[in-house]
């Protein structure tokens, strides 16, 4: 396929195979793998090649819609003409969120008729648990003046069994418990002992050291006091010089030292006889005064109890002349707990909200007002039916996820070739599929990371950065749709980014990166440059100029 376009003096003929540049009557054939043309061009020499769908999508690289990408592909690739039908998803995740939104007002409706025929159902059973109560009160309070002197002589009789028992535990503990306190006090009585000895040794100590002081001021003249006495107490000679008596005094206080180390070390293994014994002696201790609480306890009830059947039984003349012990007890429970059940239950009723127009609390067997909501409930399932239940083409839906997983793979492999070149400029790109507010659109989502830590979108970006990106964003396009020869001009980006420094910087790092990886070496390079100077030359690239005619 071979394409010509003239404008001012200048003929283009570019092919996919070749790319021809023809002045006047000179022709110069383009051999290299990267070419760099400079002149004088107007846009217009360019239209077969100038993509507008490229334009649409640099316009606003920060939320791109997912239409506008499909689109550039489609336009470019035949072979990609079914990827719109990924599109159609949304169509069908809004079919789907509508019947799914009926559905759960559906839900809704029938999950409040159901709570509403609960609470009726509910209040129907609390009131006949209700009354049931009532009568039970009654019966209950027919039978306790008849079951309280019966009880009475129960109890005394429980009580007289534990005393019992209780004595005979006694007995069982009270041997081991005293045998476990006599050792506990012998040492408790020996750790005094101890202590008595340890106080009488330190006084010792002490005595020998206020000596050897009086001693010292003695010699130095300071004090004339006698002190024989004090010293002959503490068992030294008096008939000794000072010097004696100092060394002696000072071998009391050492022994005394000594002594009250060794009292120390016994103290110590009598402390530990009493921590391991104190447990067992503690747990003994426990037993044997708490059975005896017990059984003063239940001694002093007995008491009390047979105290109070003697007052009942004169007090109360409407109870049969009959012994207690023949009493027959009816199983009924005590008024008091009833009494409570039936507050309860009465609140239980009051928290119950019934809606007027399903149910009449003043006629407990009338149910017609639910059982109507009901069937209205079932009519509008049967007309909404179509509102309800999910219908769709299946082999369409699956041709549209296809071509979305298509579409995924396209964006992915585009994202992957992108921070072949990024890296370059420690840039990274990140493409997250989004959908818009109003559940109407796909839209990708650019963000990059600078230096492997910094988060930016296109707008945080250098200018230098966006052109960078901009140039190897058009060209891992035409790479990922396997254009051999790919054609850049300044003419294909707005003026913004129309900056020849750094374009002629893009072009530097990206020509070693097509020089060194495999997968990049069947692209041929073509960059028309117009009204922009090469002022430093570019290896490896050919560079021709084209003068305008």
């Amino acid at each position: 396929m071979n394409l010509v376009k003239k404008e001012s003096g200048v003929n283009l003929h570019i092919s996919l195979n070749n790319f021809k540049l023809t002045v006047g009557t000179k022709e110069i054939l383009v051999e290299d793998r990267f070419t760099l043309i400079l002149g004088k061009f107007k846009k217009g020499v360019l239209n077969l090649y100038h993509n507008k769908d490229f334009l649409e999508i640099i316009d606003n690289l920060e939320l791109i819609p997912v239409k506008k990408f499909i689109k550039l592909f489609q336009n470019q690739n035949a072979n990609l003409s079914s990827l719109d039908k990924s599109l159609n998803i949304l169509d069908y995740l809004s079919n789907y969120s509508k019947i799914m939104e009926y559905n759960l007002e559906a839900f809704s409706d029938f999950n409040s008729l159901t709570e509403t025929l609960l609470k009726i159902f509910r209040y129907i059973f609390l009131t006949e648990k209700k009354n049931q109560l009532s009568e039970e009160l009654e019966l209950s309070k027919l039978y306790k003046k008849s079951s309280d002197l019966a009880s009475i002589i129960d109890l005394i009789k429980k009580l007289n069994e534990a005393i019992i028992k209780n004595k005979k535990e006694l007995n069982y503990l009270e041997e081991d418990y005293f045998q476990q306190k006599n050792q506990v006090d012998q040492i408790k009585k020996e750790l005094r002992n101890h202590a008595q000895q340890i106080r009488f040794q330190n006084e010792t100590k002490k005595e020998c050291f206020s000596q050897i002081n009086r001693i010292t001021r003695q010699i130095e003249g300071s004090l004339n006091e006698d002190n024989n006495d004090s010293i002959a107490k503490l068992g030294i000679k008096v008939n000794l010089t000072n010097a004696e008596k100092i060394r002696a005094l000072q071998k009391k206080a050492k022994e005394a030292q000594y002594e009250i180390k060794q009292i120390q070390s016994s103290t110590n293994e009598t402390k530990v006889k009493l921590e391991n014994l104190t447990p067992h002696y503690e747990l003994y201790k426990n037993d044997y005064e708490n059975l005896l609480e017990t059984i003063k306890k239940d001694e002093i009830r007995i008491k009390e109890v047979k105290s109070n059947y003697e007052k009942k039984r004169n007090d109360n003349k409407t109870v049969p002349d009959v012994e207690p012990e023949s009493l027959v007890l009816k199983l009924v429970r005590n008024s008091v707990e009833i009494e409570d059940e039936i507050e309860k239950t009465i609140s239980d009723l009051d928290k119950i909200s019934i809606p007027e127009d399903s149910f009449n609390i003043h006629n407990l067997s009338d149910l017609t007002r639910i059982i109507e909501k009901l069937r209205e409930f079932d009519n509008v399932l049967k007309i909404g039916h179509d509102k309800i239940n999910i219908s769709t083409n299946e082999k369409e839906v699956a041709k549209s996820f296809e071509s979305f997983k298509k579409f995924e793979t396209i964006i992915h492999d585009l994202e992957i070739v992108l921070n072949s070149f990024l890296k370059e400029i420690h840039l990274e790109i990140l493409y997250q599929l989004v959908i818009s507010n109003d559940n109407m659109a796909f839209l990708i989502q650019t963000n990059f990371i600078r230096n492997y830590k910094e988060k930016v979108n296109f707008e945080g970006l250098t200018t230098p950065e966006k052109i960078y990106f901009i140039v190897v964003f058009f060209l891992s396009i035409k790479i990922l749709l396997k254009s051999e020869n790919i054609l850049f001009s300044n003419l294909f980006i707005p003026n913004i980014y129309n900056k020849g420094g750094s374009i002629y910087r893009t072009i530097r790092k990206i020509l070693p990166i097509f020089e060194t990886n495999d997968n990049l070496s069947n692209f041929k390079l073509i960059f028309l440059m117009s009204n922009l100077e090469l002022k430093k030359e570019i290896e490896n690239l050919k560079v021709l100029k084209v003068e305008e005619s």
